[in-house]
């Protein structure tokens, strides 16, 4: 787990760095670039909120942690729904629809990472 959400840690700094450029270089998609840097730091804030919560988990199922409440969805949730009324809020600085489509960016590319590893195994084990 640790190493595909490194991974997907990666690609969404690899991520931010394309979109600095296409903001610097390219004025006419300066608003979709920042929009996707707004919306994937929202992403890799919420990815780490959840491995933090899964390891939490995993402390709990040994036995070695203690059962607290905690916010969990509700801070993820509160995380899109913060960076979507930014965008909302200033037009002028971000695209909305950049935004939301890349504060889904962490979550579909550890997805598409599990899948990768995932055929990987089965063709090793064949």
């Amino acid at each position: 787990m640790d190493n595909i959400v490194k991974k997907a840690m990666q690609a969404t700094l690899y991520l931010v760095v394309v979109c600095l450029f296409v903001w610097a270089l390219f004025p006419k998609w300066s608003l979709v670039a920042s929009g996707v840097i707004l919306g994937s730091a929202a992403s890799a804030v919420n990815a780490l909120l959840l491995r933090r919560k899964i390891e939490y988990l995993g402390h709990i199922a040994t036995g070695v942690g203690k059962k607290r409440l905690g916010i969990g969805l509700g801070s993820r949730v509160s995380m899109i729904l913060l960076v979507v009324m930014i965008a909302y809020r200033f037009p002028l600085h971000f695209n909305l629809i950049a935004t939301l489509v890349a504060c889904f960016f962490v979550q579909y590319f550890v997805w598409a990472s599990a899948l990768v590893n995932s055929i990987r195994n089965t063709r090793r084990k064949e």
